[in-house]
């Protein structure tokens, strides 16, 4: 989905139920399959968590903007319309 206020697209990380509650559905690409990387930017909300870093980022929130502005390859690759 495309966030109405920032413009940039929103990505989160999928769950599925499982045994002790939610766990995040992962994937690994070969990387042949991979053709350029991305920045992902946390969804922060109101306030940032002071225990998070940059190593933590990813178990702590679970929405990412898709910063578009990262490079011009990424720019031109995503669609701009809702």
């Amino acid at each position: 989905m495309k966030d109405k206020v920032t413009g940039l697209w929103v990505v989160q990380q999928r769950t599925v139920a499982g045994p002790n509650g939610l766990e995040r559905v992962s994937t690994i690409f070969p990387l042949v399959n991979i053709i350029l990387t991305v920045e992902l930017v946390p969804v922060y909300g109101q306030k940032i968590m002071d225990m998070v870093n940059h190593k933590t980022l990813q178990e702590h929130y679970s929405q990412f903007y898709l910063n578009s502005f990262a490079d011009k390859e990424m720019f031109h690759s995503l669609p701009t319309e809702l």
